[in-house]
Order: C-alpha cells, then structure tokens, then sequence
C-alpha cells in the first residue's frame, strides 16, 4: 500500500546494478536459499536496461528449470541471477505493519513486532532497531504480505487507508459488495 509519492523511486540511482530491494526479514536463515543477503522483493526495482543487455531472461528460465521446488521462486532466482549486483534500499519502502492500532503508534515505539523482528533477524547484515522504527514511522510503502484489508486482516490504519483508497476508485460499491466484511456496519 502506498502511502506517499514515488516519485524519489522513479530518480533513484540504481547504477550498473540489475536490483534494488529490501533485506527479507529470513535473511540468514539455511533453508532453501535464505542466504545472508536474500531479498524480500515485494517492492523492487529492476534494472530492465542492464537485465537485458546481459540476458538475465535467459539465465531466469534456466535457473527456474534447474530448481523446480523454491520456496519463494520470484526471489529466489533474483538472488541467484544477479552475481550481487544489487542494491539494498531502507525498509520504509516494503515496510510491514509493526502497529495495531493508531494508540500503539502514538505510544511507545518499542513495539512487539519490531522487538520481534530485530531478535529474529540472523544475518549479519540486519536492520538496526533504529532502522526499524523510522521505516515503521515514516513508511512509503507498506507491504502487506501477511495481512490482506479486503479480508479485514490489516491494522486499523492500514484498514482505514485502504478504505479510502477504495473510495477514490469510482468502484467503492462494488468493492464493498465484494469484501464486506472490511467495511464497518
């Protein structure tokens, strides 16, 4: 969900890079290919200039081939395609929900959920908890991988925002129609 102009997206320098993402939260872990460095792409920038000039499509298909049973197949051949040519951009930009609710966020920023994430983390290259609460503040992008607002799974101001966004469509009936048990009686 976006909650800001993209805009410093569309400028950001990528370089001679094939990716910009974030550091998934699993980073580290030995299962699949969670390496120290593994990616969480559900906000990703790709090189298309650099990806075709070097014909990463090719080494995509062969490496879908090659490892049939990926865990998460869309990351992990990134990872595996791109010889480390890539980027790491702060969390705000694929930033989960670390708060409930609007009271949990004007309170203390020592959330749960970032506690939790920070004590997860096992790579070396982990987010600081400093890191975590400005992304968790000051989001540009929340990813909402675990939790979905048509299902009224999201916090209540992920809800509330997605509400609005609905409004904005044109189709704010038809959504409702469709999910109504994200819309308040």
């Amino acid at each position: 969900m976006v909650n800001k102009d993209l805009s410093e997206l569309y400028y950001f320098d990528i370089g001679d890079n094939y990716f910009v993402f974030t550091l998934d939260e699993y980073a580290g872990f030995n299962m699949y290919f969670k390496h120290n460095f593994y990616p969480n792409t559900g906000d990703c920038l790709i090189n298309v200039r650099k990806f075709r000039e070097d014909n990463l499509y090719r080494a995509s298909y062969f490496t879908s081939l090659a490892y049939k049973h990926l865990y998460c197949p869309f990351q992990d051949i990134l990872i595996l395609i791109s010889n480390y040519k890539f980027k790491y951009w702060g969390l705000n930009y694929n930033c989960p929900q670390f708060f409930r609710n609007k009271t949990e966020m004007d309170g203390t920023i020592e959330t749960l959920k970032i506690n939790e994430w920070f004590n997860h983390q096992v790579s070396p290259y982990k987010y600081s908890k400093e890191e975590l609460k400005e992304a968790a503040l000051n989001p540009v992008i929340t990813h909402l991988y675990h939790t979905k607002p048509y299902k009224n799974e999201a916090n209540a101001i992920v809800q509330e925002r997605w509400r609005k966004y609905a409004n904005m469509t044109g189709l704010y009936e038809q959504i409702k129609a469709k999910y109504p048990e994200a819309f308040p009686s």
